[in-house]
């Protein structure tokens, strides 16, 4: 129930944002307004120096973090019995925590080889597989990896303002337009 609440908070707001005028305005553009709507919401931050670097690749540390975000599960603290088995992270990483809340709301499992990669890009496929789940879609996929969740997402209207390759290592900026898009779809839970 607290997750539904949180994001009607953030639908609100986000509507009641200067809309976007998306036939006049470039990708880079609708990526930045996107981005700077994530800022105001508190989904995504910036760099230390307060940039937020659109046009780098985003790693799955980062991903997670927004997923985590855009739930609303970053003010859950109940993740002390929360067992982290991934063999390449560890309680320094600074996004250790938000790996954790991932595993607890079942977002994330890793690779077959117990790693989760969080300094690997993310390609379009796994960042549209993780939105769908956590948007509680995963059962209705239908089909073959990666269209099943490329089909979903353009369904969910996720890919809206995107015209990507599943295997496509996502920027910032991209990432910022699906998880702005995510903001309109009803969960599924």
């Amino acid at each position: 129930m607290k997750k539904y609440i949180i994001l009607s908070f953030i639908l609100a707001a986000v509507l009641s944002l200067t809309s976007i005028n998306i036939s006049a305005q470039s990708i880079p553009e609708i990526q930045a307004k996107n981005a700077d709507a994530l800022v105001t919401l508190g989904i995504m931050k910036g760099y230390e120096d307060g940039s937020l670097r659109l046009e780098n690749k985003i790693k799955r540390s980062e991903f997670i973090t927004l997923v985590v975000n855009l739930l609303g599960y970053n003010s859950d603290t109940d993740i002390d019995n929360v067992k982290v088995t991934f063999t390449d992270i560890n309680i320094n990483h600074w996004a250790f925590n938000n790996i954790k809340l991932a595993i607890k709301y079942d977002l994330v499992s890793g690779y077959p080889d117990n790693t989760i990669a969080p300094n690997n890009d993310v390609t379009y496929a796994e960042a549209l597989a993780v939105v769908i789940r956590a948007l509680g879609y995963e059962s209705t996929l239908k089909g073959e990896w990666p269209n099943n969740v490329v089909d979903k997402a353009e369904e969910l209207k996720l890919s809206t303002n995107l015209k990507l390759e599943p295997n496509h290592k996502l920027t910032r900026g991209e990432m910022s337009v699906i998880v702005y898009n995510a903001l309109t779809v009803k969960f599924n839970r």
